[in-house]
Parts: C-alpha cells; sequence; structure tokens
C-alpha cells in the first residue's frame, strides 16, 4: 500500500513540474524570431505579413488559450506584435475586474521567471519594470470604470517604440 502510495505522489509530482517547466511556451519565445518559423510551431498562430505591411507592425489578437492551457491566464488575450516578418513583442490583457487577484503577475513571476522587488498591495494601480536579461518586460494595473485589469508587455528595448503609433495595424 505504502509503493502505492507512493508511487502515486510521484505521479503528481513529476505532472506538476511538467505543468510549470512548460507552462505556456509561447510566451517564452525569442523576441526577433522569424513569424514563419513560429506559425510552423503553433497551429493557431496566422503569419500577417504581406507586401505592403513593410513599414507597419502587425498586430493580432488572439485568445490565451490558444496558445497557453495555463490558468492564470484563462479570460485573458494576448495580442501577437509582428514586424519586418519577426515576433517583436506580446501583449498579455486580463479581464477587466480581475486585477486584484494577479493571476498575470504570478504567472510572470513563477512560470515566466520574471521578478521584481516592488511590493503590489490590492488597490496598486500603475506600471513597473520585471527584471530580465533581455527582454523588456513591463507588467501593469490599468484602472478602468469595467474594473482594473492586467497588463504585460513582454518586448527588446529597442522594439518597444514599434508596439505602438500610427504605424501599427490591428489585423484579423
Amino acid at each position: 500500500m505504502k509503493k502505492i502510495f507512493g508511487i502515486f505522489v510521484s505521479i503528481i509530482f513529476y505532472f506538476s513540474f511538467i505543468n510549470m517547466t512548460i507552462a505556456c511556451e509561447f510566451l517564452k519565445e525569442q523576441i526577433g524570431t522569424s513569424i514563419s518559423n513560429l506559425t510552423e510551431k503553433y497551429d493557431l498562430l496566422d503569419d500577417p505579413s504581406d507586401e505592403d505591411s513593410q513599414d507597419l507592425t502587425l498586430v493580432k489578437e488572439y485568445d490565451s488559450m490558444s496558445f497557453c492551457d495555463d490558468i492564470e491566464l484563462d479570460n485573458a488575450t494576448i495580442k501577437v506584435f509582428v514586424r519586418e516578418g519577426k515576433l517583436i513583442g506580446n501583449e498579455i490583457e486580463g479581464k477587466n475586474g480581475e486585477a486584484k487577484m494577479r493571476k498575470i503577475f504570478e504567472l510572470a513571476r513563477n512560470k515566466l521567471g520574471y521578478t521584481t522587488e516592488e511590493v503590489l498591495n490590492d488597490d496598486w494601480v500603475g506600471g513597473i519594470s520585471l527584471s530580465s536579461a533581455v527582454e523588456k518586460v513591463t507588467y501593469g494595473v490599468v484602472e478602468s470604470t469595467q474594473g482594473n485589469y492586467e497588463m504585460l508587455i513582454i518586448t527588446k528595448p529597442d522594439l518597444k517604440e514599434f508596439m505602438s503609433g500610427p504605424d501599427v495595424k490591428m489585423v484579423r
């Protein structure tokens, strides 16, 4: 009986470890990776590029569960930013009214490895940089009349400027 219990506990530990280490691999993809390489890897990802988009940043929005099975991202959306055929950033946006639960913040810390020394209380609203060796990662809580929501932006410092402005086009 002890042996069966031990095997059962080992199996649970193994799958918990696997789930933690491979959680939302899409958000761990290298910024600057060719979008065509990523579309081969992720069935639901589209390549929005065409000949007329050379000087544009193209943004496509997906339900987070299209790429991630993480409970932290249920009800969230992921915006994928593509410029010159390459991934230049991701933006994860939570559901209105769920900011106090800090689901996206916990995902960033526990599964993506981004950290901060900041202490965020329940009423905190604003933006902070999270530590990362290569990427520019910004976490924020946005105040909204429908309820505050979380955002996480992952890009590189020199590409952040291409994620907003008149040269950004949403695609369907």
